[in-house]
């Protein structure tokens, strides 16, 4: 019972530092699309009920609006090398 728990706690830590060493580096979209999808997992994994849906769908769009931020990390760095290769 315990071992769901401990994982899902691990998995919320090490994205929690992850996300603070992006954002001490300056990069917010990438924080951002570390710390979501982990938090809704975590909220889906963590003993959420499924008879409470509309925490089901807050977790669900958690993970959603994180894939959401990596699609803009991944547009402004490559928007970012364009600007470099350019000049």
């Amino acid at each position: 019972m315990w071992i769901p728990v401990a994982v899902t706690t691990l998995l919320f830590m090490l994205a929690s530092v992850s996300a603070i060493f992006q954002a001490r580096k300056g990069q917010w979209w990438t924080a951002v699309a570390v710390f979501l999808p982990s938090l809704g997992v975590a909220a889906l994994l963590g003993g959420l009920e499924w008879q409470s849906t509309p925490l089901f769908w807050l977790a669900g769009m958690f993970v959603v609006a994180g894939f959401g931020a990596e699609a803009m990390a991944y547009w402004s760095t490559r928007t970012a090398g364009r600007g470099q290769v350019g000049q």
